[in-house]
């Protein structure tokens, strides 16, 4: 599918599921031009020590065997203890590597352990998919980018070596040991703008690699409201859900009527039933209320069960605006429905014989 097809960002479930695939943005440059980096870095500062422990173990190997004990297996056995200490010598830059390595990945796309990449996938060794991809645009700016690394590394090279030329000349007439130096402060001055000029081009190509990543995880709109569907289940299923609900609702509400003390109302329109126990209740709650055909219902109820209905408009009105059901009327109301309650209590006084 086309790029052009996918103008919806990609969702939150959609990331996930993408990166648990081991698809994320990364730049292989940046990891390697860092990598570098910091081994040419380390490889500056170790330098000292590892002529002085090369030097000592050249000194021991030519020390302890007389030209009488060169024999096979005293070589096998040199070279063993040779290659252990040259790989214990070159095990900080190999650390150095490996840490730098784990760093500019976590860096990259944070921890991420799956599987998904090493799963055969027949269509990367599918010679027609492989030629297509030569020549498509992801392809082209890889050969562009190779092409700006071997030119960019080359050009610091180059003028790195035309300013160092009087220096590495006259290094030549220089003492060993101090030419050495010379030409390894040459050489690490070299490597180290080569390495900052590879930081850059990776720099540039991580941000295209965050764009590429943004644009092939987009989605279609189709794409969008079907995980919608798969989230939130089918919309006529949740209608009659939400329908059922409020069915539910109303039944409590309703049963919850003959148990009122009054039901105001306005005088048609709005009937709110309120009901307060003194002890158990911090002030008047509402326990039902509706508008129209549901107004009907409730002052039907409450006729029914002998609730008190008291026809006070303003107070029907704020109580409908202000108050949910199951809620205690605000304390702004407080007298206006002290009055009513006060006024239905005197009402079943006067009733009783």
């Amino acid at each position: 599918m086309a790029f052009t097809d996918r103008t919806e960002a990609a969702t939150p479930r959609r990331r996930q599921e993408v990166r648990q695939r081991g698809q994320v943005a990364r730049s292989v440059e940046l990891s390697s031009a860092f990598i570098l980096t910091v081994c040419v870095i380390v490889l500056r500062y170790s330098v000292p020590w590892l002529f002085t422990q090369l030097e000592g173990l050249c000194a021991r190997t030519l020390t302890h065997w007389p030209e009488s004990d060169w024999t096979i297996e005293t070589v096998h056995r040199g070279g063993l203890v040779a290659f252990l200490h040259c790989a214990r010598l070159s095990a900080p830059i190999w650390a150095a590597a490996m840490l730098a390595g784990i760093a500019i990945n976590l860096a990259q796309v944070g921890f991420l352990l799956t599987l998904e990449p090493l799963k055969p996938d027949f269509n990367r060794i599918n010679p027609i998919t492989g030629f297509g991809r030569l020549f498509s645009t992801r392809g082209g700016v890889e050969l562009v980018k190779s092409v700006l690394k071997v030119a960019l590394v080359s050009a610091v090279a180059f003028f790195t070596a035309r300013s160092q030329l009087p220096l590495f000349i006259s290094a030549a007439q220089m003492d060993t040991p101090e030419s050495l130096r010379v030409l390894g402060g040459i050489l690490y001055t070299l490597c180290l703008r080569v390495c900052v000029a590879m930081l850059l081009l990776a720099a540039l190509d991580y941000i295209y690699q965050r764009v590429h990543f943004e644009q092939s995880i987009r989605m279609t709109r189709e794409e969008v409201r079907e995980e919608m569907r798969q989230l939130e289940g089918d919309p006529t299923l949740r209608a009659r859900i939400r329908q059922r609900q409020r069915q539910i609702a109303r039944q409590r509400m309703m049963q919850a009527v003959p148990r009122a003390d009054v039901v105001v109302t306005n005088p048609t329109r709005l009937a709110v039933a309120l009901r307060y126990v003194a002890g158990e209740m911090r002030a008047p709650t509402v326990v039902a209320k509706g508008q129209r055909l549901m107004a009907e219902r409730i002052r039907a109820v409450a006729r029914q069960h002998g609730v008190p209905i008291v026809e006070n408009e303003p107070l029907a009105q704020a109580l409908f605006k202000a108050v949910d059901v199951g809620q205690e009327i605000p304390a702004a109301l407080y007298q206006a429905v002290a009055e009513v309650l006060a006024f239905v209590y005197r009402l079943k006084q006067k009733s009783v014989p």
